[in-house]
């Protein structure tokens, strides 16, 4: 029903209620979609050529970690091969890092986007965090499809395979909204960031399984939340031929967490950033 001014003139319906919230939820998609594509041409230009090497780029590094750890025969838990585990733990950690590096100069990079009322800082962030996690998501399509044609290994668990990565990105989401809050105040932070990301690599659990370390070493490794989240990735793609180690409530609760500190570390820089 329309509400008429005194004039007599009808004015138009207010979306109400779920209509109101599936219309915010339609403007920043398409919002974000905007963003995400900007992203890529910024990033790529026009070549098709670009596009296709947002999915090379993890894909060769990834082979690459691979084929090194298999010339190198290190040893792996079980009948798995040593390229398909090394990249299902690779592959998901260059989307973390990935998402991580990029984060620092999200908002410097598309100031001049927030003078429209639709577009947010949390948009910006989400759409660069969204083209590195598709990007890896094809990777591991690849990578599994191509285990269970020529090696005959098939992801044990899907659903498990995807939550994993799922917290995966979460997780990332969370660090790099709290790291481009925090390099908008402090430079410093930029250069801070990037080798931390390589750092964290050893304690990561990207390149190893919990089965192999000591008992009182396992438990000190699973505080690290991210260790869980590739545990169950691995457990996901490889079942009982590997015996996997996490704390599903522990590392739901961590991003939650690290999310809902990132949202109020962008709330609060806000007001301080110069448009």
């Amino acid at each position: 029903m329309s509400s008429t001014a005194s004039d007599g003139v009808g004015l138009p319906d207010r979306p109400q209620g779920l209509d109101r919230v599936r219309k915010g939820f339609r403007i920043q998609g398409r919002v974000i979609h905007a963003l995400a594509l900007r992203e890529l041409t910024t990033r790529f230009g026009r070549s098709q050529l670009g596009f296709v090497w947002l999915v090379l780029e993890p894909l060769m590094l990834a082979s690459a970690i691979g084929l090194m750890h298999w010339l190198m025969k290190h040893d792996n838990p079980g009948p798995i091969p040593v390229f398909v585990f090394y990249i299902i733990g690779y592959a998901p950690y260059f989307a973390f890092r990935a998402i991580l590096n990029r984060s620092t100069s999200a908002f410097h990079a598309n100031m001049t986007l927030m003078y429209h009322r639709q577009v947010r800082l949390t948009d910006v962030i989400l759409a660069r965090n969204l083209l590195e996690a598709a990007a890896v998501t094809a990777v591991l399509v690849l990578v599994i499809g191509s285990s269970a044609w020529l090696v005959d290994m098939p992801p044990a668990d899907i659903p498990l395979l995807a939550f994993g990565l799922l917290l995966i990105f979460f997780y990332a989401n969370g660090l790099s909204m709290m790291a481009a809050a925090a390099s908008a105040r402090w430079e410093v932070v930029d250069r801070i960031v990037h080798p931390l990301t390589y750092l964290s690599l050893p304690i990561s659990g990207a390149f190893f399984a919990m089965e192999k370390l000591p008992p009182s070493w396992r438990e000190v490794m699973l505080w690290n939340p991210q260790v869980s989240m590739h545990e169950m990735v691995r457990e996901g793609m490889f079942g009982e031929l590997i015996t996997s180690y996490f704390y599903m409530e522990y590392t739901i609760g961590c991003v939650v967490f690290v999310n809902l500190l990132g949202l109020a570390a962008v709330r609060a820089v806000r007001p301080k950033l110069e448009f």
